[in-house]
């Protein structure tokens, strides 16, 4: 319980964890810079109009639906931040190599993308001309695997070696209950509040939009609806949706 009472913006770190089943939590991973973190609110009620005084007045009301809303904006991107963001699942790939890629025929500007990346010792092959030149019939950037052809050529294929990557598919991740944890402090000048906020149960729907071209930084917008969490309703510290804890930090002796 806090005593204080402060103006407050608050900052801190936001992580993301799996809730289990059986209604424990794994370990949460930091998201790193998230830059908007809201809960939302909001109650429906049935009203009652009474027909006895000729007024039609509200003689009650009834919740019908509690809901909870959470909004975050994630300001940096990694693997698991973009599997968040667009439902996706994440593949590790092994190092290997490719032999005799097809490619096919090809004119002045086409852009091929090879099936790997970190691409390393690349060797391209055809009918006309037998062996394109680097610099002379294509370009390639080897870290993406994106060969530029500047030539035409004809039933062009392509051997390589390749290094470990990972990749992010869109929309294949099956729906999963996760939590949030805030670890948060207030930062008006001269206050001293320290903040933890927890969402027990939740599912992310994927952003709306996810800008790849920019000319400012960039974010992933999320939005999910909190569950009921039926392992913790009934306990008075946690109760169904979220809790909130607003800290006074120990005097400095």
């Amino acid at each position: 319980m806090s005593n204080t009472t402060e103006y407050f913006s608050m900052q801190g770190r936001v992580a993301i964890g799996v809730r289990n089943a059986d209604g424990s939590r794994a370990p949460a991973r930091w998201v790193y810079d998230a830059s908007t973190l809201e809960w939302d609110f909001q109650v429906d009620r049935d009203e009652k109009i009474e027909s006895y005084s000729g007024a039609r007045g509200l003689a009650g009301t009834m919740a019908k639906k509690k809901a909870m809303t959470v909004k975050l904006t994630l300001g940096q991107i990694n693997d698991s931040n973009a599997a968040l963001s667009i439902a996706g699942k994440t593949v590790q790939v092994t190092g290997g190599t490719a032999t005799d890629e097809n490619i096919g025929d090809v004119v002045p500007g086409d852009m091929v993308a090879l099936d790997n990346v970190l691409v390393t010792s690349l060797v391209l092959s055809g009918t006309a001309p037998a062996t394109p030149a680097l610099d002379t019939d294509y370009t390639v950037n080897p870290d993406t695997g994106v060969v530029t052809f500047l030539t035409a050529c004809t039933g062009v294929k392509a051997s390589y070696t390749y290094g470990a990557y990972s990749i992010v598919t869109a929309l294949t991740a099956k729906p999963q209950d996760l939590y949030v944890l805030f670890d948060g402090m207030n930062t008006v000048d001269g206050a001293t509040l320290l903040a933890r906020g927890e969402v027990h149960r939740i599912q992310f729907d994927p952003t709306n939009t996810l800008s790849l071209i920019n000319d400012t930084f960039a974010d992933m917008q999320l939005t999910g609806a909190a569950r009921i969490d039926p392992v913790r309703i009934s306990d008075a510290k946690y109760g169904g949706y979220a809790r909130l804890m607003l800290i006074d930090p120990p005097a400095v002796p």
